[in-house]
């Protein structure tokens, strides 16, 4: 134990008053004559031992107040490994604010952002002396106050721009930044954290700020807090007239009971769904909506819980793309070719005109126009020039997909167009006769394409293949169907931008009976529909992520505007090479509409990032330990700010524990020397 004020010591010496004034009493003492002394003589052996016992103990209750009281006065601290150096002027803080997503959860009715400005007044409070004081922001990463502050000194935190973010924070990365950034000379050095701490620190804070003190300022859990996890649409092809099944995931994160929860889903404004349950605490459900979209286009939905003590997570909306309609172009060698591929297009286009097709006879693929097709196919293509190699990997990089069945006339193909499109390279040309024939079988069975497939008996509505191309494949290329020689004959390729879907044997019926089979109309329909839903524009992002849209080549000169959740309006100017937008102000959570010329063109959303959500916290031990439990303190919202940071500079303060001595002393001494009415009646009637 040391004194911050040791000469207050000297006051110990007061402790011998009650001492000198009992002995200076004693000898003033005056005889008084009695009568008779017989019964003042039998209490000598009782009574009045145990008065010069009480009066001792009186005495030495006494002393020890008035060494309570100067031991009270002088500063008693228990002292710590502190490598605090006593100066007025070589002081340095750093305090850190997370104003992330998580720090928007309430607690008694308050956020904990919005006890940050109390916090940090009791920090600047606890200053002596001169203090370089530097504040941060951590998201988005900003230096908020930066001066020398004087002891006493009034600051208005309100005055100070920090706004609750709806971004995630990278607390220790950039903690560890401004401390390797600030000057290191001063020898008293404290950073102050204000945070949730929803991970733990890097592993090298225990050795590379070990002349800094850490004050970690927790925060505790929200009890009232069910949330949205996940929101997702589970089909891969989406039409108007076809159910979709939306998959949402809700979690109890707080630690009560909730009964009659609504969990509501809305399309384009619309209630689509509703589900009604209770919640555990600590638990999740998963639920399952199934809505009919009504229309095509971009829909924008949301699903909604009521509010309770964290918010952000009490809605999340989306985007589902229903396309309108397949700009479909069939490029074949020949009339003969093309009549097959029209007759499927036309079965899966209907009454309704879903595809808009274009056929063309092309011996030699030279001169292609691509700008308003979503699908290319490719019938036993010839030869290809080099401009129309340019033109359709353009067409593949800008979202477009390319179904290639490959005949006769492959082999003949060059390696610059074997490379240019990645194509598989040719080994030879299997022909079967009489009647043989190879079967086909599922080598990716999770494959979209079959998924919710309505086919009695799939084996059965395989084609029988007679004639097919031979191919090696490479690394990147994803076999979807094979022959039962484990030869591949369809094929996924993938390229920048999209995928090319490529058959080893052609629609021709000498080659196989594909043309015939029930499969072949739904297998086309479903790769058409993964061809054009283009769900990038309108895919789901994290707060503050940058959002990248690819616009239409038609388009591109229009003005560009994309309104924000709250309602604001911001100009875009388009990436004119790229031909998309690249929009980086995605700091508030909902959705976003992208307008071209004021007529919308697409929609996509925010969302939280998994570490902003208030469950997530690392434990108080293991922050300290990595931190250095020597150098590092843990204040809770209810603990004394001024006297904990003092207490961690000079020590632990023990003035409140003489004090309460004080008063259990004084409480003692008040009852033992009080005036006894039954002990004088008893003398009395002695007497």
């Amino acid at each position: 134990m040391s004194f911050l004020y040791p000469t207050v010591l000297w006051g110990l010496i007061a402790i011998s008053l009650p001492l000198i004034i009992h002995l200076f009493s004693i000898r003033k003492n005056q005889k008084v004559e009695f009568s008779s002394i017989r019964h003042i003589r039998a209490l000598k052996n009782e009574s009045i031992k145990k008065l010069k016992i009480l009066n001792w103990i009186i005495i030495f209750l006494r002393m020890s107040i008035i060494a309570s009281l100067v031991f009270m006065a002088s500063g008693p601290i228990i002292v710590k490994q502190s490598s605090w150096i006593p100066s007025e002027k070589e002081s340095l803080a750093v305090i850190i604010v997370d104003n992330s997503a998580s720090m928007s959860a309430m607690s008694d009715g308050t956020s904990f952002f919005d006890q940050t400005p109390s916090e940090i007044s009791k920090i600047i409070s606890s200053f002596e002396g001169l203090v370089n004081l530097n504040v941060f922001q951590t998201t988005p990463p900003k230096l908020i106050f930066s001066a020398v502050v004087e002891k006493g000194e009034q600051i208005n935190v309100g005055d100070w721009n920090i706004n609750q973010s709806m971004g995630e924070d990278k607390l220790w990365t950039f903690t560890d930044s401004v401390l390797k950034t600030v000057d290191s000379n001063i020898p008293n050095k404290e950073c102050f954290i204000l945070s949730d701490f929803p991970v733990e620190p890097m592993r090298n804070f225990i050795d590379d700020f070990t002349d800094w003190r850490f004050y970690l300022f927790g925060r505790g859990y929200p009890n009232n807090n069910i949330g949205i996890k996940s929101v997702k649409a589970l089909n891969q092809i989406k039409l108007p007239n076809d159910l979709i099944d939306i998959s949402t995931r809700v979690d109890n994160i707080g630690s009560v009971l909730r009964s009659d929860v609504p969990i509501e889903l809305y399309l384009d404004g619309d209630r689509a769904g509703q589900i009604v349950t209770k919640f555990q605490p600590g638990k999740n459900k998963d639920f399952l909506f199934q809505v009919y979209p009504g229309k095509s286009g971009v829909i924008k939905g949301r699903l909604e819980i009521p509010k309770d003590d964290f918010i952000l997570d009490n809605f999340q909306t989306f985007e589902l793309n229903i396309p309108e309609k397949i700009f479909c172009k069939v490029i074949a060698s020949s009339q003969e070719k093309l009549l097959i591929i029209k007759t499927i297009l036309e079965s899966i286009s209907g009454p309704e005109d879903l595809i808009d097709i274009e056929l063309k006879v092309k011996p030699e693929v030279d001169n292609i126009f691509l700008d308003n097709t979503d699908v290319l196919i490719l019938q036993d293509p010839n030869i290809f020039s080099i401009t129309s190699i340019e033109k359709i990997k353009k067409f593949i990089q800008n979202g477009g997909s390319i179904l290639w069945f490959a005949g006769e006339s492959y082999k003949s193909l060059n390696e610059i167009t074997i490379k240019s499109f990645n194509l598989p390279k040719y080994n030879e040309l299997v022909s079967l006769s009489n009647e043989s024939y190879f079967s086909v079988k599922i080598d990716d069975r999770e494959n979209p394409i079959f998924q919710e497939l309505n086919v009695r008996d799939l084996k059965s509505a395989f084609p029988q293949i007679f004639v097919y191309n031979k191919v090696i494949l490479d690394k990147s290329h994803k076999s979807i169907l094979s022959l039962n020689n484990d030869d591949p004959f369809l094929i996924q390729i993938p390229f920048p931008g999209s995928n090319i879907y490529f058959f080893s044997s052609f629609l021709d019926l000498k080659w196989n009976d594909f043309g015939i089979k029930g499969l072949l109309i739904p297998m086309i329909y479903r790769l058409l529909m993964f061809s054009i839903i283009d769900e990038h524009n309108t895919s789901m992002i994290f707060v503050d992520d940058p959002k990248t849209i690819y616009l239409d080549k038609d388009l591109i000169n229009s003005k560009w505007m994309i309104k924000l959740p709250s309602g604001d309006e911001i100009l875009v100017v388009p990436n004119y090479d790229k031909e998309q937008l690249y929009f980086t102000q995605t700091s508030e959570l909902g959705s976003y509409q992208v307008f071209a010329d004021d007529e919308f063109y697409t929609a996509f959303s925010t969302r939280l990032s998994p570490f902003e959500f208030p469950d997530l916290r690392e434990e108080k031990p293991r922050l300290l330990e990595i931190l250095g439990i020597n150098r590092s303190e843990w204040i809770d919202s209810d603990s004394d700010v001024i006297s904990t940071i003092k207490a961690q500079r000079h020590g632990r303060s023990l003035w409140r524990t003489f004090l309460i001595i004080c008063f259990g002393l004084f409480f003692i001494e008040s009852f033992l020397s009080r005036p006894r009415i039954g002990a004088l009646k008893n003398i009395s009637n002695v007497k």
